[in-house]
């Protein structure tokens, strides 16, 4: 009897575990500790790196040295996507040899743009990179190759891997770093299929396999992606995204997420738009909102407003994208971008007052930009124009003052010295300081004190003069002495 009960169990916990290991597949053994012919490296918990023997570079050193782009763009993109945590760990597999790689390309179900050789295989997490093509690359490229296949597994987790390949390219390439001459020239053959009348419609670029030009195809992925960012908003490409998951159509579900609007409709606007966006609105990516290196590098070079205007675009970012870490981050920096104009307009302030030879008033300009740049690091701090300035201001104060001095002691002789002193060194600072105004006004000043010294000077003389004749007609007209009374 007990024989007969543990057979159907047995059966039934066996025909379990077959299913799990199964359903594993693949992933379980890239997964596993380890794989013959592979070493593996932790870049976090969610990114694991494989690289093949024979590659050249070690699994440790090639994680170290894409640690922060594979981080930072899958941060980047489960926040811009609505993507809470990465479903499973992506792992990058690096292949030294070029048949095992090809091999992996083939059996990936979907067609990847020409020139992008980190390709991805979305539900497996899976991205294959050949090192011998990887490393020949650009800093910026490399990067961009690696931004762009994780997009793929990111989008997939987004949309249930229903994402159409327009829209999943076009996605891809929107959140690669900026390379603006790429750019652009995707902005120009969109402009030049709209003007030719070549445009594809969205139902061939959302296409399994693109019927059309490589080129023409990603360029207006692209546009496509941009125009909905940019004129429907995340939200809205959020919602479209967990449509796709139950739709039927990739427009059933953008019916729905971005009503009344429909997919018809969306697309005649993107066509009437494509003008603008060639003629420059293409430069407008709200992806770079994650990239705060221009506003600092403004911040560093004391350009306040401009540093300002670099983080309008991360501001625009988290009105919908919910990132404490960055928000934080773009506070600071706004916080001393304000600081740092209110600074500078201070200082600004100071240099008009002495322009105007209000020493008074430029002193204490400068005396508050001074207190205003004590918040804001030393390398931004202009130390030196802030020296000359209250150098300039004191000199300016001092002089006032002191020729304030000598036109109250002017009327008495017996300080004449001291106050011919101060007037004449009041005129020398006012004349260093471009003061024409207040030097002429010493140099009146000491020349009426000093004619009134000279008509002192010839009084007394004259005095002298008639005293010295009195007492000669005096020494000559007296009589002989003593005089004899007979």
């Amino acid at each position: 009897m007990a024989r007969s009960i543990f057979r159907p169990i047995s059966i039934a916990l066996i025909a379990f575990l077959l299913a799990t290991f199964a359903s594993a597949g693949p992933q379980a053994a890239r997964a596993s500790e380890s794989r013959a012919g592979w070493t593996s490296a932790p870049v976090s918990d969610d990114l694991i790196v494989w690289v093949q023997d024979g590659a050249g570079i070690g699994a440790e050193d090639f994680a170290a040295a894409y640690s922060d782009e594979l981080s930072t763009a899958l941060e980047e993109l489960l926040h811009f996507l609505n993507v809470t945590d990465a479903e499973q760990p992506i792992q990058i597999e690096v292949y030294s040899a070029i048949a095992d790689y090809q091999t992996m390309a083939a059996e990936i179900d979907r067609v990847e743009l020409d020139g992008q050789m980190a390709l991805a295989d979305p539900p497996n997490a899976t991205i294959a990179v050949p090192i011998d093509s990887f490393r020949s690359l650009t800093p910026l490229d490399a990067e961009n190759q690696l931004r762009h296949a994780l997009s793929h597994v990111v989008a997939g987790w987004a949309s249930g891997f229903n994402i159409p390949r327009g829209f999943d390219e076009g996605l891809a390439q929107y959140v690669e770093k900026p390379n603006l001459p790429v750019q652009a020239r995707l902005a120009a053959l969109v402009q030049a299929a709209s003007q030719n009348g070549k445009l594809t419609s969205w139902s061939n670029l959302n296409r399994a396999t693109p019927l059309d030009d490589d080129d023409i195809g990603r360029a207006q992925s692209y546009s496509m992606m941009a125009y909905l960012i940019k004129h429907q908003g995340l939200p809205d490409l959020w919602a479209f995204l967990e449509e796709l998951k139950t739709a039927e159509t990739w427009r059933d579900a953008m019916n729905v997420a971005f009503e009344p609007a429909t997919s018809d409709q969306i697309e005649r606007q993107w066509k009437e738009d494509i003008s603008a966006w060639a003629a420059g609105d293409w430069r407008w990516n709200l992806m770079t909102g994650f990239d705060l290196q221009t506003a600092r590098q403004q911040l560093a070079r004391g350009n306040f407003e401009g540093a300002a205007s670099a983080l309008q675009i991360s501001e625009q970012l988290l009105r919908d994208v919910h990132d404490p870490e960055l928000a934080a981050e773009v506070a600071e920096l706004k916080d001393q971008a304000r600081i740092g104009d209110l600074a500078e307009t201070k200082m600004a302030e100071a240099q008009q007052a002495l322009e105007q030879f209000v020493y008074d008033r430029a002193a204490a300009a400068v005396a508050q930009a001074e207190l205003q740049y004590e918040q804001l690091p030393p390398e931004v701090r202009p130390d030196e124009l802030i020296a000359t300035y209250k150098d300039m201001a004191a000199r300016g104060m001092a002089a006032t003052n002191q020729l304030e001095i000598a036109h109250i002691q002017a009327g008495n002789w017996a300080d004449y010295a001291d106050t011919r002193t101060g007037a004449v060194a009041a005129g020398t600072d006012f004349a260093s300081l471009g003061d024409a105004e207040q030097r002429d006004d010493a140099n009146r000043l000491v020349g009426i004190m000093d004619q009134e010294q000279l008509r002192i000077v010839l009084l007394l003389g004259a005095l002298a003069v008639l005293t010295f004749g009195w007492l000669f007609l005096w020494l000559r007209a007296r009589g002989p002495q003593p005089l004899t009374w007979e």
